[in-house]
């Protein structure tokens, strides 16, 4: 037995149990064929996978055997720890550019660039935390100086760095034909400051419009529409076209993660087996695995870490249980499992709900009286003719859930979802005298 399911990236020696496999390859053979330079961002939730494709495509791209690409990763959390916006930036674009450099077969060109760029980053930090033109707030006098002719050879700071870097890959790419180019995997973009994570957004665009580089980038829309704040002001229905513009110039693949076609059941029967939650026996029916996926995705979801965080719940469950019963008694039957399953599920999502549960566990005779405790606002006769008419809420007590549920954005949005949860626990006990005795217990 494992007590735990560790939340770390999935490698490339490791089963598919989500079944991504086909957008993995999708993906490898759209990077082979593609132009360059081109910018992919796999965008998704903290969570959802997205590190765990990096490594997949890092694998078959740059690791394999005869695979066509140089790798250069950076984890930009890591580099923004304990440090500044403008040391952050600067850090990245260091790191980005040291590993370039030591791939290159000539260490005297390498050394002589090193003098070189590093007396263009003095420059750029003596600037400012901006390093590319257009971002919002840099000084005027600052994008002169990074775009002046101080050197009387035509070309800006910006200009002499690219060109640096782009003498740096080919001085790689020339001594092995093998190799095609560069790929970048930018990482944990979505965890940094919004602002930063789009002035690196601009940086990357701006400095590494290159041939041969592909850049594939760990980060939301959503993260951007915060880094645009200070830009665009608040995302409206006026400006939401000049924030969509700013990702597309930047973004030429988007590549959404494919959350909600993840095989959930695949995932639950692997760890649920190791933690031996259920038994091989109960695992092998297919029909449990599909219950427990129906309820895993009412409540918490498709989101690999969340599904991570549940299986390590159960886990701890079942060793309290061991400890505080024996082992004979924490052997309890399918059916009750189950019901132990669902209500773990619906205390991980639904906290709210679930307190309200242990309050009063026979859920289905919740009514005004406990509405009233709550303190929910009252239904219009509206939105009572409305609710009688979805299955979901005809009956009273469904209509308490969907008031509780008002107090919460997050419950509000997940409504639906909540109520059909309940109705399956109610299914799975299937006694509804003995309802609130049996949940209590």
């Amino acid at each position: 037995m494992k007590s735990s399911i560790i939340d770390v990236p999935r490698k490339h020696t490791q089963d598919d149990l989500f079944g991504i496999q086909v957008y993995q390859e999708a993906l490898v053979e759209y990077v082979r064929l593609t132009d360059t330079p081109i910018t992919i961002a796999l965008q998704g939730e903290w969570g959802s996978g997205k590190t765990s494709l990096m490594n997949l495509l890092r694998y078959n791209l740059c690791d394999m055997d005869d695979a066509p690409y140089y790798p250069i990763w950076i984890n930009t959390w890591q580099y923004s720890l304990m440090k500044t916006p403008q040391q952050t930036i600067i850090s990245i674009l260091e790191g980005i550019i040291q590993q370039i450099g030591e791939l290159n077969p000539s260490k005297q060109n390498w050394e002589n660039s090193k003098k070189k760029i590093g007396g263009l980053f003095k420059k750029m930090t003596s600037v400012g935390t901006k390093v590319a033109a257009g971002v919002a707030g840099i000084d005027a006098s600052g994008i002169d100086e990074l775009f002046s002719d101080d050197d009387g050879a035509g070309m800006s700071d910006i200009v002499q760095l690219k060109s640096e870097i782009s003498k740096l890959i080919e001085g790689a790419l020339v001594t092995n034909p093998a190799k095609r180019g560069f790929t970048f995997y930018i990482d944990d973009l979505d965890r940094i400051d919004p602002p930063v994570a789009v002035e690196i957004l601009e940086l990357l665009k701006n400095i590494f419009d290159i041939e041969k580089c592909v850049f594939i980038l760990a980060i939301d829309y959503d993260v951007v529409i915060k880094g645009l704040r200070p830009k665009f002001g608040e995302l409206t229905d006026a400006n939401e076209r000049e924030f969509r513009s700013f990702f597309d110039k930047i973004i030429q693949l988007p590549f959404s993660m494919p959350v909600a076609s993840y095989n959930v059941d695949t995932f639950l029967v692997d760890a649920l087996s190791k933690i031996e939650f259920f038994s091989p026996t109960e695992l092998a029916d297919n029909s449990l695995a599909e219950t427990l996926s129906e309820i895993t995705c009412f409540s918490v979801g498709t989101n690999p870490r969340s599904l991570k965080r549940l299986t390590n719940t159960l886990a701890l469950i079942s060793i309290i249980n061991k400890k505080q019963f024996g082992a004979d008694d924490a052997s309890h039957e399918q059916n009750t499992k189950v019901l132990n399953y669902a209500l773990v599920c619906l205390q991980i999502a639904y906290p709210y709900v679930y307190n309200q549960l242990c309050e009063e566990p026979d859920f289905k005779a919740w009514n005004e009286k406990i509405a009233s405790k709550l303190k929910l606002r009252p239904l219009s006769d509206e939105e009572v003719e409305r609710l009688n008419s979805t299955e979901e809420f005809d009956e009273e007590w469904e209509k308490v859930v969907f008031r509780m549920c008002q107090k919460e954005t997050y419950l509000s949005n997940r409504v639906f979802s909540v109520s059909s949860l309940l109705n399956r626990i109610a299914e799975i006990i299937n006694n509804d005298d003995k309802l609130g005795e049996i949940i209590e217990s």
